[in-house]
């Protein structure tokens, strides 16, 4: 494993790698959430509120109308299933909506302002990861500058650039309920075309999963220059743990060494003193003859 050069290199790039994490997530998330407000928008009733009771309706009197205007009427209030005033009626009435169309218009725009919020971060944090990794002796930094160059990418189609770059919408990936409310209309009025599902399913979807992967990408590239619990010495940290705040004798290692050495001599010089108190034996005489 590559050891950090300096410790506090180290945690910086630990907390790079938490932002980055957190925020593609809640870009990620964001995007689901559009995705889901859109499906429920598109394929249900959701947003409307039901038909009003014939009973509870007042009684207006109105004048008599030919065949061919009621008929044009009712071929006006009735799309695919779907109550729609008339020209002439909605100065008078607005589409009724439901509470759940407040709901909805809150979700995407907290997730709207999240997710922009997000975009915001990643891009320079990424860029100082990249710089930071370098001398912190990665070994895998070609994966930080992958997730830099399609985190940039991700971005530009996130932000509101659709004008800059010459789009069919002004709005990025992620819009507001407004416009995605007007994208739904005009589908169920013309039918739903592949440009559509392309926008609101694919796109999000896809860019999705990449801010995911991006995640993943810098933390595989930074993960091994990290500091762990299991790479410190755990002798070393049992020894600190035994050190008193006001101790003025020595301590940790050198007094470890120290008091080893002490004990190594008292054995010695134990054992000295057993071979000296005992009697030699001696040795038998020889004879000269």
């Amino acid at each position: 494993m590559s050891q950090p050069v300096n410790r506090s290199l180290c945690i910086a790039l630990g907390r790079m790698r938490f932002v980055i994490f957190t925020s593609c997530w809640v870009i990620a998330l964001s995007l689901l959430v559009q995705v889901l407000v859109w499906s429920l928008c598109t394929f249900t009733e959701l947003q409307f509120a039901g038909p009003e009771v014939a009973g509870e309706a007042p009684l207006v009197v109105q004048k008599a109308r030919n065949k061919d205007s009621a008929t044009r009427g009712r071929d006006a209030r009735e799309s695919n299933g779907r109550w729609r005033p008339t020209p002439t009626e909605t100065a008078e009435k607005d589409l009724p909506v439901s509470p759940v169309d407040r709901i909805f218009k809150i979700v995407v725009t907290v997730a709207r302002t999240l997710a922009l919020m997000s975009a915001l971060i990643v891009c320079p944090v990424l860029c100082l990861g990249v710089l930071l990794a370098v001398p912190a002796g990665a070994p895998r930094v070609e994966r930080a500058v992958n997730a830099l160059i399609w985190a940039i990418v991700l971005v530009l189609l996130i932000m509101p650039l659709g004008g800059w770059f010459g789009m069919a919408w002004r709005q990025g990936t992620i819009t507001d309920y407004k416009a995605l409310t007007a994208a739904v209309d005009a589908g169920r009025d013309g039918g739903f075309s592949p440009a559509f599902y392309a926008r609101f399913l694919l796109l999000p979807a896809a860019s999705a999963i990449g801010f995911i992967l991006v995640g993943f990408q810098f933390n595989s590239a930074v993960s091994a220059v990290l500091l762990r619990h299991d790479g410190i010495d755990p002798e070393l940290e049992r020894e600190a743990s035994n050190v008193a705040a006001t101790s003025l004798h020595g301590a940790g290692r050198s007094a470890g060494a120290l008091s080893r050495t002490l004990e190594a001599d008292k054995k010695k010089q134990k054992k000295r003193a057993q071979s000296m108190s005992r009697m030699s034996p001696g040795e038998m005489p020889k004879r000269i003859i």
